[in-house]
């Protein structure tokens, strides 16, 4: 499973095309924000093949700038084989800014479903591995703001009966920084039926660059008496945003009505629906 790694902040605008303009290096007063938000998950070691899987991608950047400059990434990825039956996606958000006026937004969400009909007496369970992965970044607290959500969580559904679904499962792991501001966290919980592995979560709050990261593994073993339609949903979303404080009047005229000078950006959609046989 792919895992991006946190680096230095001024290290990644290096790599993106807005910062390549000589512009951002020869403005070294200039405040500079980024926010960073990222996070992947892998299922594996179905104990069998679904008869139904579906996959979801969808990405949305917003950017406006009066006299500062911005940017926003938003990359997201979904996967489902059925032979042999493992299921992964990706969910990526980046945005950064330099100057005034100016607010970049990212939103990604990745999600995968399987579909599976579970024969009497028997035990359904499949293995997972996740990560989520949250960063700030900002020169002037005073003046600017960048915030970093993420929430990767999953459901086993019982759906026999159509009308009446009940979630018998479910993982979810979530975090939130707002720099500057507290309240800020990471933590993740579980049903009685899902056992980790390995866990692994670390934060540095505080201060003008905050972080946090999570690493978790584990699976999910569960008996059923009966016959039993299940469907497994994983859902994942990732956030990036970074503003000044009080944009003017026209940025945020612009902003609300989506009016000119509003760049919508990266947005893709990509449904998947299978039947298996």
């Amino acid at each position: 499973m792919q895992q991006h790694l946190l680096f230095p902040w001024r290290f990644l605008l290096f790599f993106t095309p807005l910062i390549t303009s000589s512009a951002f290096f020869t403005s070294s007063s200039q405040a500079a924000t980024l926010a960073f938000s990222d996070s992947n998950l892998e299922f594996t070691n179905f104990s069998q093949s679904p008869v139904r899987v579906q996959t979801s991608a969808d990405t949305n950047a917003i950017t406006i700038a009066k006299s500062g400059m911005v940017d926003a990434i938003a990359n997201a990825t979904a996967n489902f084989l059925v032979a042999p039956p493992t299921a992964s996606n990706s969910s990526l958000s980046i945005a950064f800014g330099e100057g005034q006026d100016y607010l970049g937004q990212a939103e990604s969400q990745a999600i995968v479903i399987g579909d599976f009909l579970v024969d009497p007496d028997k035990t359904f369970s499949f293995d997972f591995t996740t990560d989520l992965s949250l960063q700030t970044a900002l020169d002037n607290p005073t003046e600017e703001k960048a915030r970093a959500t993420g929430n990767t969580f999953f459901v086993l559904l019982d759906t026999n009966n159509k009308d009446k679904e009940s979630i018998i499962d479910f993982f979810d792991l979530m975090g939130n920084i707002m720099t500057p501001s507290n309240g800020n966290f990471i933590a993740e919980q579980q049903s009685e039926n899902i056992t980790l592995s390995d866990k692994s979560i670390k934060s540095n709050f505080g201060g003008n660059q905050e972080s946090a990261t999570a690493q978790v593994s584990g699976s999910l073993k569960r008996y059923f008496t009966n016959q039993t339609n299940l469907s497994l949903v994983e859902i994942k979303r990732n956030r990036a945003i970074v503003v000044t404080p009080e944009p003017s009047s026209n940025i945020a005229l612009l902003f609300w009505f989506s009016v000119v000078s509003v760049v919508l950006a990266g947005k893709r959609k990509v449904t998947a629906s299978i039947r298996c046989k």
